[in-house]
């Protein structure tokens, strides 16, 4: 699980940051509308200004280039990390701090740009784009039933799911032999899927609805423009939808054939590969647009100082919240709008969880499973108290061997090798309590108010101790 784990994680990871690399440090920045963030512009082209930027951008690129290739190094070396736990943090960590300091650079980049402007007399002129010419505002491209057909035929298949795990109908009939566990774990994916799917459609809505931007006095210019830009994104928003769909489907089936962890994380994977290729097509098509518009350009709002280090949007005189990004693609926020300050914080907030999350997970996975007898009750606890299983209330406890042999499959709680703990369905039993640590052959189980318990210590030796406490108790 641990290399499957790593081989996921760098399928997805390397055309990540490739496409940052390439997206953000071209070789050509004549061609592009934006350098690092900031206007591209006609003074930037005279001889000697083009050769300050040339040096600017060659060595942002090398930076970049640098960090690329470290952070390439850096997922080889995180793959031969032996712990899971341990892997999973860093690969968690590492994917964080790696896109950051990928985007410094650009950071850099976007300041000395802003540097070579003063030096050159040019002042930013604080405004907003409106496109109030003729019909402009009207541009649109979304046919809205291309992405919610795709989310009805995956609502379809959750429902069928959500009804197998109520009991309702059984899927199993069809498709031969789904385990309780199974409907359970394929409803929470199919519904996340979904999830992801049905929040894409706000998305889409907003991106096509986004204020057109006026880049000649040209009505037609801006029209064609704006479309073949809303074109690109409402093809990529349709795109996401059936690749989500199609995930949805292929992983339902294969729940239903067989049960390989591996074959879940391998679909996961190629369902992000997929997204990364039409992502690379997106980004190669808006490129080309930009491109083509170049030399149609004959209006150009410089609001260069709204944009710190050309990724962050902050003007006060926008009453706008969502605008088109500069750097990268779709859309991000104005942080000087009321909204954009709440969902600024949020953000901040949401990062700072995630990090006190894997430190929460970190300390619990180097954290002994301990099991004792205290005031004729069987105490399970792991930094807290988990489990208190009244003796009085046990049956037939027994001792048995070979924990590695038991077929453990989460339901709800914590399933991190060697230690599982929470409900779980085992050996084909469903709704048992669980609170093991692999490492000790030995375990306990028993029955108490109608629920099957699988109980271990730390060791082997600490199972057995506290086993005979419980025996001479349960007598």
């Amino acid at each position: 699980m641990n290399h499957i784990l790593s081989i996921v994680m760098i399928a997805v990871m390397v055309p990540t940051v490739l496409i940052l690399f390439f997206y953000e440090y071209p070789k050509k920045w004549r061609e592009r509308k934006y350098i690092y963030g900031i206007l591209n512009r006609a003074e930037f082209k005279e001889e000697t200004t083009a050769s300050r930027i040339d040096e600017i951008t060659a060595t942002c690129r090398k930076q970049a280039k640098i960090i690329l290739i470290c952070s390439f190094v850096i997922m080889l070396a995180i793959c031969v990390i032996p712990d899971f736990i341990t892997n999973m943090i860093t690969w968690s960590v590492f994917i964080i701090l790696d896109i950051v300091l990928l985007n410094i650079p650009l950071f850099r980049g976007n300041s000395e740009m802003k540097s070579l402007k003063r030096e050159l007399g040019l002042t930013s002129k604080k405004g907003v784009s409106y496109t109030d010419l003729k019909s402009a505002g009207a541009v649109h491209s979304l046919k809205l039933s291309k992405i919610i057909v795709p989310n009805i035929i995956a609502s379809v298949f959750f429902l069928a799911s959500l009804l197998s795990s109520l009991g309702v109908v059984k899927l199993h009939g069809i498709l031969g032999g789904l385990e309780v566990y199974r409907t359970y774990m394929m409803t929470g994916m199919s519904g996340a899927f979904l999830l992801v799917g049905l929040m894409l459609i706000p998305i889409a809505v907003m991106m096509d609805n986004i204020r057109n931007e006026v880049i000649s006095d040209d009505s037609d210019i801006n029209m064609n423009y704006n479309r073949a830009k809303k074109k690109n994104m409402a093809d990529f928003s349709v795109l996401f939808t059936w690749i989500n769909t199609i995930c949805i489907i292929v992983m339902m089936v294969v729940m239903c054939i067989c049960n390989l962890d591996v074959l879940y994380m391998v679909i996961c994977g190629v369902y992000m590969l997929a997204l990364m290729a039409g992502l690379v097509v997106f980004c190669k098509k808006n490129v080309a647009i930009e491109r083509r518009y170049k030399k149609e350009t004959t209006i150009e709002i410089d609001d260069d100082d709204n944009w710190i280090f050309g990724q962050f949007y902050y003007n006060l005189d926008d009453k706008r919240l969502n605008v088109e990004k500069r750097v990268g693609v779709g859309t991000t926020i104005n942080m000087a709008h009321p909204v954009g300050k709440i969902l600024g914080v949020v953000a901040v907030l949401l990062i700072i969880y995630v990090f006190i999350m894997l430190i929460y997970i970190g300390i619990l996975s180097k954290t002994p499973m301990s099991i004792r007898i205290d005031n004729v009750s069987l105490i399970c606890s792991q930094m807290k108290e988990d489990y208190s299983i009244p003796i009085s209330d046990m049956s037939e406890p027994e001792l048995r061997t070979s924990s590695g042999d038991l077929e453990l499959h989460k339901l709800s709680g914590y399933d991190m090798e060697p230690m599982y703990k929470g409900k779980f369905s085992v050996s084909g039993e469903s709704d048992c309590i669980v609170f093991l640590n692999l490492d000790s052959d030995s375990y306990i189980t028993f029955q108490a108010d109608g629920t099957t318990y699988y109980i271990s210590g730390d060791t082997d030796e600490e199972t057995k101790t506290v086993y005979t406490q419980l025996l001479e108790e349960w007598k």
